[in-house]
């Protein structure tokens, strides 16, 4: 059996990471779109405390967590490729000592 431990773990906290941005804990985020969203939720704040609305600012927020779990999403696509990639070799190369043993 292929050797894919490494790769399970980090496939399991690519989930958990996608999972934890799709329910939008800034945690998940990296630290400059953090930044980017506290500055734009407290533009939203300051224009609601004026009762206005703010698109710009929930327009750009949800730029932000759609732009991460796209990220997250091709993270985690990689890393299955990735892991297929390990058993595919593995099974060629057992199927290859069968076929040798024959010949």
């Amino acid at each position: 059996m292929a050797n894919t431990r490494k790769l399970d773990r980090e496939i399991a906290a690519a989930k958990q990471k996608l999972g934890r941005i799709r329910s939008q804990e800034s945690v998940a985020l990296s630290a400059g779109d953090q930044a980017k969203l506290v500055g734009l939720t407290g533009l939203a704040f300051a224009r609601a405390t004026r009762l206005k609305s703010s698109p710009m600012a929930e327009r750009g927020a949800e730029r932000i967590w759609k732009r991460a779990e796209e990220t997250a999403a091709a993270d985690l696509r990689v890393l299955e490729g990735e892991r297929q990639k390990v058993i595919d070799e593995e099974a060629a190369a057992r199927r290859d000592r069968k076929k040798s043993r024959w010949l």
